[in-house]
């Protein structure tokens, strides 16, 4: 037990170590943290590649974001824009596109479509944030894993070293209990009375 204490020897209830207990659980919060890292990586690139291709390709890549939960404003955007779109397309077709109401609708057309790309970058900067904090995640839980990787390798080694020990210990109890039952049978056989011996005389 002095063993155990001094190398911090500590098991679980089923006799593990815990070292090894903590590191097996170490691991499996490592392998969900690399999946959540992952999609995290995976949804800020693609709002970053939505962003990097341009005001321009606003509206069309808003279709993309419309499924996302937190997308909800973007979708009441492009309900806007297919509204003043389409009222656009019937004033140009029935008194051309310099008309005064044509030109305004043009003209809201396009400040929707800044404001689209303004919540893209919103979103994608959310993206990032989100990204960042699990790959940071990510990357202290490698830390601890390494960590608890070397203290199992140390406790395993100590591990060995302890049940040499408890050989050797339990080889000298039975040493001992041999040589001492075959010290107590000698006192035994010493302590018993000698005999009356007769001389027959011719």
């Amino acid at each position: 037990e002095k063993f155990r204490a001094e190398h911090g020897l500590s098991a679980s209830s089923d006799g593990q170590l815990m070292s090894a207990k903590q590191l097996a659980d170490l691991n499996a919060q490592l392998i969900v943290a690399q999946a959540d890292t992952a999609r995290a990586s995976a949804r800020y690139q693609q709002y970053k590649s939505i962003v990097d291709s341009g005001s321009e390709n606003a509206f069309k890549d808003a279709a993309i974001s419309s499924d996302q939960p937190s997308s909800s404003v973007i979708a009441a955007l492009k309900t806007r824009y297919l509204t003043v779109a389409k009222r656009q397309q019937d004033v140009e077709a029935n008194f051309g596109p310099q008309h005064p109401q044509a030109v305004a609708l043009a003209k809201e057309k396009a400040d929707i479509s800044a404001q689209i790309f303004g919540e893209l970058k919103q979103l994608t900067e959310s993206y990032r944030n989100e990204y960042e904090v699990a790959l940071a995640r990510e990357t202290a839980l490698r830390a601890n894993v390494a960590a608890a990787q070397g203290k199992s390798s140390i406790d395993n080694q100590s591990q060995v070293q302890l049940r040499d020990l408890d050989q050797k210990a339990t080889a000298l109890t039975t040493l001992y209990q041999t040589f001492l039952g075959r010290y107590e049978e000698a006192a035994q056989q010493q302590s018993f009375p000698v005999g009356k011996i007769r001389i027959i005389s011719d």
